[in-house]
């Protein structure tokens, strides 16, 4: 009979172990090793066999030296990719059930092993879970619809039944019957109270039940068409769920392990493809865009999957820093790995940027935190409490409160323990009442000196629990992580120099003015394109620099192009009517500014320099701009060869004469003349006639430019022309 019965009489063992956590006086004399491994979702290739391997040489290392009674805990955390719907679907059952037979087998005798769901899990990495001695929930997970991968148009192969019927009989995770639910949609599982017990049965099995026992009660627990799944809570009421828990911190409370033996051991861990980046010196406007294109560069290029960060820093911008700390704690997920490595300082705010890593390695001499702060009024703090506390500290290891102490000399943080699951954590009075079990955490030592930011040097890291470990040089680093030598330090590029080359104000102007002066003389010059050509150029040179630099994106690109494009048609086509010539201007000065800038919308110091810095650099560039035309248009149609290319202005006694006839606005004189157009006429521009440069208009008609054409009337100083047709 496929049945589980749970008594009605007794309280069952794992709700008092889970319950009543032994008292915190008491748990440093009843610790036992642990270790933590993570099981990537889906399982796939020979992902089965790698973590295998990793799971044995765990078992070695616990079980070396050791005599308690106690087996040693091998807690296996269970973390589905983000591809998809984000639960583990598209694990092979084949390499699912080759681990979860492994899990059962008389190889890890002498082992304890825990599955923690900290994530909702759906597929067959479910029957790896089952294979655990012991259960692990966060309350916000599911467990369940092992068979989501399989067709659903079609029967649950009998094999796969019996291998979950299998692990379960092996296991006693979960009762038979609930894991055969699990992954088969036709099985409908009833929860049947009887007068001595409950127990968990397949339809076809309650008449045997019955036979047996009397029925008081039946439940459907899964529903027939439906595979089943369940919530941490409903775990715990069939026995399936030992623990339900927020974190790895409490869990180890709970399997009396010490606070850091569930931090994924790095050793174990195959296929790391390490690279390493320095952040020297003080962090400024250049430091973020660098690092975000160099690192990812690694990652997309050479695939790296642990981000090892070199700091080196004595602090710098609050602004940037944050920014900076933002990227590094995006850098970590299920598959990458991000380390900050600190070998002598990260002071001010460069810690917040090796704090945002997942792990943190000190050198046995490094500081972390202290120096000068910036000043800090109401206004600043507010905001910049905010950005930490909802933005950065939800990303990263640590608690909003450290993260603050390291920029607010006036926040007191102290260590608080947890008296029902003995972890630790760092807090500042206002985030400990802001915890949903905050009666539970008392408070001890004060970590921060009043009037200072937190200044900790290695070994005090170490003992909060904020870093990972302390080393004497990189090569006990790479011990650490099993590396058989330092990991590749990526180097800057020369197309990254050239671009911060070309970001730096001088050249901008340069690239400003020879991009204008090529526009103007494009535009007075019977079309080559020589003047298009270098305009083009070096507004592409000037677009492409600042995007490398972090300050110009497709908002600047598109603004500068419409704003030409709008002052093309206040010349070209609309002529006078004065809209789209101004907003046309407005448009590319904005671009212009604002591709010199990191923010839209400045709110720091740094933000409103860099904006009086972008201001001057587009107002030197436009009287320079300025000087260029005047330049350009006295002297290049004397230039030999060019002067072709450049019809020269009247001059003296010609300039005289045509000054009076414009004054008295009387072209008669050039009726039935004919001459050549100098520009297109849309229907206005300009035209060569009888030797004399004159605005003119064509009727209504286009004509390209170097047409030949004919006044056909003159009233005042309006001119009409006409094409000449032979």
């Amino acid at each position: 009979m496929l049945a589980v019965s749970v008594a009605l009489t007794a309280t069952p063992l794992w709700a008092q172990e889970a319950d009543d956590p032994p008292a915190a006086d008491q748990q440093d004399e009843m610790r036992r090793p642990g270790r933590l491994l993570r099981l990537r979702l889906p399982i796939t290739g020979s992902a089965d066999s790698a973590f295998r391997s990793i799971v044995q040489r765990t078992k070695t290392r616990l079980l070396t030296d050791y005599d308690g009674e106690d087996r040693p805990v091998i807690v296996i955390e269970f973390a589905p990719l983000a591809e998809g719907d984000g639960f583990g679907q598209g694990t092979d059952f084949e390499r699912a059930f080759s681990l979860a037979r492994y899990l059962t087998s008389d190889e890890l005798a002498g082992i304890k092993t825990v599955a923690f769901i900290p994530r909702t899990i759906k597929g067959h990495g479910v029957l790896v879970a089952l294979a655990c001695e012991e259960i692990a929930m966060a309350p916000t997970a599911e467990l369940g619809e092992a068979g989501i991968d399989e067709d659903p148009t079609r029967p649950i192969e009998p094999a796969v039944i019996e291998a979950y019927r299998q692990i379960a009989r092996a296991r006693r995770t979960a009762p038979e019957a609930v894991a055969i639910g699990l992954v088969d949609r036709n099985t409908e599982v009833l929860e049947v109270e009887t007068e001595s017990s409950i127990e968990y049965v397949e339809r076809e099995d309650l008449e045997e039940v019955e036979q047996d026992e009397t029925v008081i009660r039946t439940t459907p627990l899964f529903a027939n068409g439906s595979m089943g799944i369940f919530t941490a809570r409903e775990g715990r009421m069939f026995g399936a769920v030992k623990y339900v828990v927020e974190d790895r911190e409490s869990l180890a409370g709970l399997l009396r392990l010490d606070s850091d033996a569930l931090a994924e051991d790095a050793a174990l861990v195959a296929d790391w493809r390490p690279m390493f980046y320095t952040i020297e010196g003080p962090i400024t406007a250049k430091t973020p865009g660098r690092t975000r294109r160099l690192v990812d560069g690694a990652i997309d290029n050479d695939g790296a999957n642990w981000i090892g960060l070199r700091i080196n820093s004595s602090g710098g911008s609050r602004t940037y820093a944050l920014d900076l700390a933002s990227y590094v704690a995006s850098l970590g997920n299920d598959q990458r790995r991000s380390v900050a490595y600190v070998p002598e300082e990260a002071s001010g705010v460069s810690a917040l940027v090796a704090l945002s890593a997942d792990q943190l390695v000190l050198g046995r001499d490094a500081i972390l935190g202290g120096g000068e702060p910036e000043p800090l009024d109401e206004v600043q703090l507010i905001p910049l409490r905010d950005s930490i506390k909802e933005s950065l500290a939800p990303s990263t290891p640590h608690t909003w409160s450290l993260l603050m102490a390291m920029v607010d000399p006036d926040l007191e943080v102290y260590r608080y323990t947890n008296t029902q699951t003995g972890a630790e954590q760092l807090f500042c009075e206002t985030e400990a009442d802001e915890q949903a079990d905050a009666n539970d955490w008392r408070q001890g030592d004060a970590i921060t000196t009043p009037g200072e930011v937190l200044r900790l040097t290695g070994e005090d890291a170490v003992s909060l629990g904020i870093a990972t470990h302390v080393v004497d040089n990189v090569e006990e680093l790479n011990q650490i992580y099993g590396f058989q030598s330092t990991p590749r330090e990526v180097q800057t590029t020369w197309s990254l120099e050239l671009a911060e080359a070309l970001a730096s104000p001088g050249v901008t102007v340069l690239l400003l003015v020879i991009a204008f002066a090529g526009i103007y003389f494009e535009l007075h010059t019977p079309g080559l394109g020589i003047g298009g050509f270098v305009a083009a150029v070096a507004l592409l040179l000037f677009f492409w620099s600042k995007a490398l630099h972090g300050t110009a994106d497709w908002l600047e690109v598109l603004l500068f192009v419409g704003g030409i494009v709008a002052i093309m048609m206040e010349i070209f086509v609309l002529p006078g009517v004065g809209i789209f010539g101004l907003g046309g201007a407005l448009m590319v000065v904005a671009s212009l500014v604002l591709a010199g800038q990191h923010r839209l919308v400045p709110r720091s110091p740094e933000e409103f320099a860099e904006l009086q810095t972008s201001l001057a650099v587009v107002a030197t560039a436009g009287a320079l701009m300025v000087v260029a035309a005047l330049l350009l248009r006295r002297y290049l149609p004397k230039i030999p060869i060019l002067n072709d290319m450049m019809l020269a202005g009247p001059e003296g006694e010609e300039l005289a004469q045509l000054n009076y006839r414009e004054s008295l606005a009387e072209y008669s004189h050039l009726v039935g003349k004919q001459g050549v157009t100098t520009t297109p006429l849309m229907p206005s521009g300009r035209a060569e006639i009888d030797g004399e440069l004159v605005d003119v208009t064509a009727g209504g008609q286009v004509i390209d430019r170097g047409v030949a054409i004919e006044v056909v009337s003159a009233r005042g100083s309006r001119v009409e022309v006409r094409q000449v047709t032979s």
